[in-house]
């Protein structure tokens, strides 16, 4: 119950049901779900769910389509995963991850704390992490 409003409330959020219906009925008859992809910034799997609340996708229609978007992404080739030294600095602001570098490397911020804060455990990785938010982006 609970569950079922958190994912209403969410998919509202992401894509309001009267943004989709302005959408939809510019793009008459049929709406191409990648350009909804593209200008709600969200997953065809949601497009689709959003479409058939709005109706204009049947439960059978909805069903297929998820279906085949489900084995579409089943197929795509898995990566080994995203780049620590590139992700680490976004995720923690790359200002404050240099600030933090820049602090421990002149002896105001001892490294356990620095570590502690960057997420890190290992000298060698605190190193390559300082190479990467020291150089200019």
């Amino acid at each position: 119950l609970v569950e079922s409003w958190c994912n209403r409330v969410a998919a509202e959020l992401l894509v309001p049901i009267d943004a989709l219906r302005r959408e939809v009925t510019e793009r008459t008859p049929a709406p191409d779900a990648q350009d909804l992809v593209r200008r709600f910034k969200v997953s065809t799997l949601v497009i689709l769910r959003r479409l058939l609340d709005l109706g204009r996708l049947t439960r059978r229609e909805f069903e297929d389509a998820y279906e085949n978007e489900l084995a579409r992404l089943r197929s795509l080739p898995r990566s080994s995963g995203g780049d620590f030294y590139l992700t680490q600095p976004v995720r923690l602001s790359r200002r404050f991850a240099r600030a933090l570098v820049v602090s421990t490397l002149e002896g105001h911020t001892l490294y356990r704390d620095a570590f502690r804060m960057l997420g890190i455990s290992k000298t060698e990785t605190f190193q390559q992490l300082s190479e990467r938010v020291l150089t200019p982006a």
